[in-house]
């Protein structure tokens, strides 16, 4: 019931009451002197009329007593029998009692124990303002005029009419049916607000008499009772509840903003809502993707899916919080049924997003945003952002899907700190990879080393000119010199003999003069081509000593003033997990440490490193663990989910078997964001 009709029915009451005192006193000295008449006014101020609607609380009980036992000094002395004190009494135990309860009570009464429970709900009965002041009224009615008199029968039939009938209940019928009959005559309205599930998202019970049909993403203007506001709103869904049509309706000031915040229709009716057919021109639709719904916490948000706007794992959402604007990614989507009453059912798309944060366009990074959305916050398509400047040093490796948010990375952080991109075999991590590796020759000062057994690196890159860091014919003459020193390792049982030393002393030389003539040299891309797949003991011996060699120059000759970056193709190859190396570990491990040597302390000398693998699974932890950028494409087995979970955080790693072609999550400390993200990598065909 609306305030206005509440006043009404208790100015109503309130003459009916005073006229019904005159025409029994004749003058209007009951007003202050009677007891009865001031039962009756509290009766009708305190009952649902004003106060207390739907039920009564502690605190209701309280001011209900204390009324109450004002009310009772009103007795004169000599009136004052049994009943009198019966009441006091029964006034003074609800006065104590809903003013223990209310120092007590620190919970939802469910939740509180059984006595405070049973006391409570006691009150809440025996302390309504009907119950006490009817009694109080009849009492003093019965003191004053007697039980057979014509002036008590008189009361008797207010108090019937006032109780009996439920005058709240009626006034509130009369208020839906004047309602009715203007929403009736109303060709415009189609329905009546009949809830609000938020600030912002209102119920409406469609008429049956409207006379055109209602579909969803349709606008409505409507005048909202509480604040007299007169609002436009979007039709977000129609379902059928009891029988009946409703629909709920979304209103925000962006769309108040759609028309201007001018009021279209004129002469409303609180409540009544009204479609509205001259729609200006907008794109609202085509940005709204649905609304905040229950269960979102500050780092991931549930939105209920309602919208023509399609969208898909990865896309970037943003929802207004405050003034701020917060952007989210989406990484699920669930089908859902709610059951409505009378076995009716409405099936929606309840969708997730995790929390990416507030766009800093000067630094441009996600930071963290420290609050959730309120329920029914309106979810919208990102906008687009200003195209970014970068310093020297960044590198824009894509983009958020659908979107021209950067993905930046520093260049300098990335090699220094390594980096492992990882993807199976065709979801762009090669190609990725080169462009990367180009992007790392655009410096002046760096020089990159590939670590090649497929052969592809000198054909990918023939435009840089590439060479070989040890020459074809250095190379086969090295396999063969290691063949010699571990056949007179064999045959002198396992030991170094004056031969091998010689031999070993002569090997790291080539190797060290082969490093040497590249790193001082115009050349700024080399490939370190590996025989053969198979993991043989002379392959890994070669490929030991040259990282060994290697990192000995970086340490006691600086690189000669380079920056070196290794790149680890088909990664399990060079560091596997020992038990996929196809070797014993005591023949594989020297070469895992020595890169491990190059991952740990690399960064003190300008040496970094780039993995590239499929399967984490296969590839050395040691080294992995180490890289403090991982790029991860397409990965299907567990063992590798659950290591990029450790980096990714279980929520976005989830989204690793359903990556698209070119889609890929990056996180990491090369990231100017501190957060994982999806993106994806510009279409790219070196």
């Amino acid at each position: 019931m609306t305030k206005i009709y509440r006043l009404l029915l208790l100015g109503l009451s309130f003459l009916l009451l005073v006229g019904l005192g005159f025409y029994i006193r004749q003058d209007f000295s009951f007003l202050l002197n009677d007891f009865w008449f001031t039962s009756g006014l509290l009766l009708l101020i305190l009952l649902s009329l004003i106060d207390q609607p739907h039920f009564s609380k502690d605190t209701n009980v309280f001011v209900n007593a204390v009324t109450a036992a004002v009310s009772l000094l009103l007795v004169q002395a000599d009136n004052r029998d049994f009943l009198f004190w019966t009441f006091l009494t029964f006034i003074f135990y609800l006065t104590v009692s809903s003013y223990t309860l209310m120092w007590l009570r620190t919970n939802p009464l469910n939740e509180e124990n059984k006595g405070v429970q049973l006391f409570s709900r006691l009150n809440r009965q025996i302390g309504r303002p009907e119950a006490i002041f009817s009694a109080f009224f009849l009492w003093g009615g019965i003191r004053q005029f007697g039980l057979a008199s014509n002036e008590f029968n008189l009361l008797l039939w207010f108090w019937i009419v006032f109780m009996i009938l439920n005058i709240p209940a009626l006034a509130k019928t009369i208020e839906g049916l004047f309602i009715a009959i203007k929403e009736k005559n109303d060709k415009e309205a189609i329905g009546q607000i009949f809830g609000v599930q938020s600030k912002n998202t209102f119920l409406v019970k469609l008429s049956e008499a409207r006379t055109e049909t209602t579909k969803v993403f349709e606008f409505v203007e409507f005048k909202y009772s509480i604040d007299s506001k007169v609002r436009k709103g979007l039709i977000l869904d129609v379902y059928l509840l009891n029988q009946q049509q409703w629909i709920k309706v979304l209103s925000t000031p962006e769309i108040d903003a759609i028309f201007k915040n001018t009021e279209i229709l004129k002469n409303h009716t609180s409540d009544l809502v009204y479609k509205l057919s001259q729609i200006p021109e907008n794109d609202y639709l085509d940005r709204l993707v649905g609304i905040v719904s229950d269960n979102s916490v500050i780092n991931k948000v549930r939105f209920i899916h309602n919208s023509k706007v399609q969208v898909t794992e990865g896309q970037l959402l943003e929802i207004n919080i405050g003034k701020s604007k917060v952007l989210y990614q989406i990484t699920e989507g669930i089908t859902k049924i709610e059951q409505l009453e009378n076995k009716n059912q409405t099936g929606f798309i309840v969708g997730e997003a995790i929390q990416l944060g507030t766009w800093n366009k000067e630094k441009l990074r996600f930071e963290q945003f420290g609050w959730v959305a309120d329920i029914n916050t309106p979810i919208y398509i990102a906008s687009k952002i200003e195209e970014p400047q970068l310093e020297a040093n960044e590198f824009i490796i894509g983009k958020i899907p659908n979107t021209n948010y950067p993905v930046v990375i520093n260049k300098d952080i990335a090699m220094s700190h390594h980096m492992a991109v990882v993807g199976v075999t065709g979801t762009g991590k090669s190609i990725f990879s080169r462009n990367l590796i180009r992007q790392y020759l655009a410096d002046q000062d760096t020089k990159v080393i590939c670590i090649d057994f497929t052969g592809e690196y000198i054909g990918k890159f023939a435009d840089l000119n590439p060479t070989k860091v040890i020459e074809d014919a250095v190379s086969e003459q090295l396999f063969k010199d290691i063949d010699y020193i571990e056949q007179q390792i064999a045959d002198n049982y396992n030991k170094d003999n004056e031969n091998s030393r010689k031999k070993k002393k002569e090997v790291a030389e080539q190797i060290h003069s082969q490093i040497e003539a590249f790193l001082t040299s115009d050349n700024k891309l080399s490939i370190f081509e590996l025989p053969h797949v198979a993991n043989t003991s002379g392959v890994l011996t070669y490929t030991k000593t040259f990282f060994r060699l290697l990192f000995h120059i970086a340490k006691t000759q600086g690189n000669f003033g380079k920056r070196i970056c290794i790149v680890l193709e088909e990664a399990h190859t060079v560091i596997p997990e020992w038990n996929f190396s196809g070797v014993s570990e005591k023949v594989s491990q020297p070469l895992l440490n020595s890169i491990a040597q190059i991952a740990l302390q690399g960064r003190k000398y300008n040496v970094g490193l780039l993995v590239i693998a499929q399967r984490t699974a296969n590839v050395s932890k040691t080294i992995l663990t180490q890289c403090n950028t991982i790029i991860s494409f397409q990965e299907f087995d567990k063992t590798s989910s659950e290591f990029l979970s450790n980096y990714f955080g279980q929520e976005i790693s989830k989204s690793l078997p359903k990556l698209k072609f070119r889609q890929a999550i990056v996180a990491g400390k090369a990231l100017k964001s501190n957060v994982p993200m999806i993106f994806e990598v510009p279409e790219l065909t070196t």
